[in-house]
């Protein structure tokens, strides 16, 4: 199987019926196993370096079948359940067919993780063993997490539609094609947010009782039926690429696609072309994550990152205990995030490497052009000047544009700026505590409601689009598979870990905030100063000019005077067009503000910490860790209001 760590895994849903006929079982076994390996071959792409995970609850029927098939493909399989494996064994003795309760302790065993589901509100062990409406509710909750945490949702479904039983598979889809109910969430946050939705897969599933909708097994038109292209082909990577460039020229948005659809053809249409964006950005990570591992200093530029996570510049620099402990507590996140930090890092010198270009090849090119018609002798010299500089912009435009390179460094940034946030939480113990089947752990009370995408995940900003969508979902399955890396109790903030936090990431987040104000201020001063200057001194060129108007042996004079009042604007306002692209007095303002919030909570967090100001002390860490999430999507969105482009 290919390993989770350090990379971001897509994960596959699967619900269905139980009462399946015998006579259907190897036709649905053969659609599941075809439907796995063509999401693989489709969205994980020919490099095989995403893994795959399916979320069954190992019910019969459906979810077994599901999970047979993606163990025999190499595919972790995770297995949450309604109720502690003891109580729900018992939904399996006797079983459908014999040998039911054998299976599922087959399979769990199997499984990498078992999630238990906390009891709804106002359920226990002793109602769902007397009352089959509590223990519905509990397949309820089960269902839900299953929405919540999978990319794309398989259906082994009849497709009945009006009858929908609490916890049902008709349920499930429902909740997965429209979003969860406030009825049933209730949350409005997690209502608003709607990161659950998402494609699903329907197989066509008679089942074995009378009155059902089905008569044979089939397979509804999905992924690239639905949007009319393939993934994996260079030909339709190109289209994709014409695609987007024509729209950014032309101004067309998505909305512009599939508009004379009916409206569930049209959910159904940008349901998979979201899943279509999520998974390309998951691809690419985790093809990035492998040729940096594989690079001669990939690793060492990896743990210069982590290192970067317990190293106080002001103060002796890396301290190695600080990071023994945030390995101990956090190996899976931290390594993670040395790739992250790594790979924002290496994207950033080629964002800045394009806006460098585009200003000066700019530049160049306005200069040519204003010489061109003063200076006679080189006139051919300058238009080929000219030409070779246009030339050599549209490269660089359309490079940045194919490879990406300002979207992937935004998307590695706010991704590594939310594992940060994860690493120190899970030092604190301000995580999930998932009751594991697998790891034997007691289990603990969740806050009401059906969001169980965890504490990460669900702090993360809702209102966001659909690129930083990516991060939440990463960091939701993230979360799922390493929200306990260490199996230990939910315990209190110690007194070590409070010294680490409060060192390494409020001073030293508020250093940061603080060094990146002074410089983005400075620069910004510094480029409209320079326009500035050039704006003044334009008027003191047109009294020369006129008096060099004055004979023939003046006429060169003349001339560049003429030049030079041309430049000077124009160069001014490139200095102001690239202070304005870069956003430099807006990030400006951003930092100024994070910096506040990070030294307003240094004074407030104490030195020391006691039982009675601990509850305290959690609080504030949290609301710091959701704003700084939130810092870096809005930083995110200042930068994606100015997409890198030809200066103007």
């Amino acid at each position: 199987m290919m390993p989770l760590t350090g990379r971001v895994p897509l994960v596959i849903g699967v619900t269905g019926h139980r009462d399946l006929r015998a006579q259907d079982l190897p036709h649905l076994e053969r659609e599941v196993t075809a439907i796995l390996v063509r999401l693989r071959r489709e969205y994980v792409g020919e490099n095989n370096e995403t893994p795959l995970i399916l979320i069954s609850a190992l019910a019969e029927g459906a979810d077994r079948i599901a999970a047979r098939a993606a163990l025999a493909l190499g595919i972790h399989l995770v297995a949450p359940l309604p109720l502690p494996a003891a109580e729900y064994r018992k939904d399996f003795e006797p079983g459908l067919i014999p040998g039911a309760a054998a299976e599922f302790d087959q399979l769990l065993s199997e499984a990498l993780i078992a999630p238990i589901m906390p009891f709804t509100t106002g359920n226990s062990l002793e109602a769902v063993r007397v009352d089959e409406k509590k223990r519905a509710e509990q397949y309820r909750a089960v269902g839900l997490f299953i929405v919540q945490h999978s990319d794309v949702l398989i259906a082994l479904w009849d497709g009945n539609e009006i009858d929908k039983p609490v916890g049902g598979t008709s349920e499930v889809v429902a909740f997965k094609r429209e979003g969860i109910p406030l009825v049933v969430s209730e949350s409005a946050h997690a209502s608003l947010d709607g990161s659950e939705i998402g494609p699903v897969i329907h197989i066509v599933t008679p089942r074995n009782k009378i009155g059902s909708v089905a008569s044979d097994v089939s397979v509804s038109p999905w992924g690239g039926e639905i949007t009319g292209r393939r993934r994996g082909r260079s030909i339709r990577r190109l289209a994709e690429y014409v695609r987007r460039f024509s729209a950014h020229l032309l101004g067309h948005g998505r909305e512009s696609v599939g508009a004379d659809l009916l409206p569930t053809q049209r959910r159904e249409f940008a349901a998979w072309e979201t899943f279509d964006s999520l998974a390309l950005l998951t691809r690419e990570f985790n093809s990035e994550a492998a040729a940096l591992v594989a690079m001669a200093a990939g690793t060492e530029l990896i743990e210069s990152s982590i290192d970067s996570l317990f190293t106080d510049l002001g103060y002796g620099g890396l301290d190695e205990e600080a990071k023994r402990r945030g390995l101990a507590f956090a190996p899976a996140w931290c390594r993670i995030y040395g790739i992250a930090d790594t790979l924002a890092q290496i994207r950033q010198v080629q964002f800045w490497k394009d806006w460098k270009l585009l200003f000066v090849l700019a530049f160049v090119a306005f200069t040519c052009f204003a010489l061109f018609s003063h200076v006679r002798w080189a006139s051919n010299w300058l238009l080929g000047g000219y030409t070779v500089a246009v030339g050599i912009i549209c490269y660089v435009f359309i490079r940045a544009q194919v490879r990406r390179h300002q979207e992937r460094f935004l998307d590695y940034r706010a991704f590594a700026e939310a594992l940060r946030v994860a690493i120190y939480w899970n030092i604190l113990g301000i995580h999930s505590h998932w009751s594991d089947e697998k790891r034997n752990t007691r289990q603990e009370p969740f806050s009401s409601g059906a969001n169980t995408t965890g504490t990460l995940a669900s702090c993360y900003p809702i209102k966001q689009p659909s690129e930083l969508a990516w991060i939440k979902i990463s960091l939701r399955t993230l979360e799922l598979l390493h929200g306990r890396e260490k199996t230990v109790e939910k315990r209190k903030i110690d007194a070590e870990a409070h010294a680490l936090a409060r060192r390494f990431w409020v001073r030293g987040q508020l250093s940061y905030f603080d060094r990146q104000r002074i410089q983005h201020d400075r620069r910004a001063e510094i480029l409209e100063g320079w326009a500035l200057v050039g704006l003044l001194i334009t008027p003191f060129f047109l009294v020369p000019l006129l008096l060099s108007a004055v004979g023939e042996s003046q006429l060169k004079l003349h001339n560049a005077f003429l030049i030079a009042i041309g430049i000077m604007p124009g160069l001014a306002a490139m200095l102001n067009g690239y202070s304005e692209r870069l956003a430099l007095k807006a990030q400006a303002r951003q930092y100024d503000r994070m910096q506040m919030l990070f030294q307003r909570a240094y004074e407030l967090l104490p030195q020391t910490i006691d039982s009675h100001s601990e509850f305290h002390v959690r609080a504030l860490y949290r609301e710091l860790g959701a704003e700084a999430m939130k810092e870096s999507a809005d930083w995110v969105a200042i930068y994606r209001q100015r997409p890198i482009r030809p200066v103007q």
